[in-house]
């Protein structure tokens, strides 16, 4: 065996690459790597795939056997030789201009007034709406402490919900399983990273109080507003 690794990339009947089986010789496992961009369809269809590997990996059928099976049910190709698990993981977390696309078809730009909200909303914030203060903390009667939690000014989160009508929080960016936005150096996301630090903050913030707070601080919330509003005076303009 020349490569310690080998995959198989699985795509969907559309062509989206939806995760990766691969062996580990070295190890003696099969395994599945699911991509981490992929939108609603294409999680899917990777679960049934997860299941097939793992029904492989049961069978007892010698590894490059059971890669080249599985080969040939996704019809992608032959396996692939590589180095090492890191570079099936790279795979995994890579985001390609296809998943940008999805993400920014989600953005409803026939919404004017819902447009208009975000703008106005955005536009309303001053710095002490901006300053999110936090309660909790306290002890109770009974000597339990009262978790912390963010209180945030309406005009804040005001912005917030206009996300929702502009179609910018959307269950195609499984937010859960990649890694928080962040604001790259230069300080402007691309329209897309906007889409998922909206979904981000918005669905969130449920799971995680504070993540409006943490976004604020850090500048995300405004390159994200930014970002948005003109992507959407971009479309408009066309």
């Amino acid at each position: 065996m020349q490569h310690p690794v080998q995959y198989v990339v699985v795509e969907t009947p559309d062509g989206e690459a939806v995760g990766y089986v691969w062996a580990d010789y070295t190890a003696g496992t099969l395994k599945w790597a699911r991509r981490t961009a992929t939108g609603v369809d294409g999680y899917r269809f990777g679960e049934t795939w997860a299941a097939k590997v793992a029904e492989a990996g049961e069978r007892g059928v010698p590894l490059a056997g059971a890669l080249t099976r599985l080969a040939r049910d996704a019809g992608t190709g032959p396996p692939v030789g590589v180095c090492g698990p890191e570079a099936v993981d790279e795979l995994a977390r890579a985001v390609t201009e296809a998943d940008d696309r999805r993400l920014l078809a989600q953005l409803d730009h026939g919404g004017i007034e819902a447009w208009q909200e975000l703008a106005d909303a955005y536009a309303a914030l001053t710095d002490d709406d901006r300053d999110v203060r936090w309660g909790g903390g306290e002890k109770n009667a009974n000597g339990a402490t009262q978790w912390p939690y963010p209180v945030y000014s309406r005009p804040l989160w005001r912005v917030v919900r206009a996300l929702w009508g502009i179609g910018a929080v959307t269950p195609e960016y499984r937010w859960s399983a990649a890694p928080p936005p962040v604001v790259p150096p230069h300080g402007r996301l691309r329209p897309a990273d906007a889409v998922r630090a909206a979904t981000f903050l918005a669905v969130g913030e449920r799971v995680n109080e504070g993540s409006v707070d943490e976004a604020v601080r850090s500048g995300l919330f405004d390159a994200m507003a930014v970002a948005l509003l003109d992507r959407h005076a971009a479309h408009a303009s066309q």
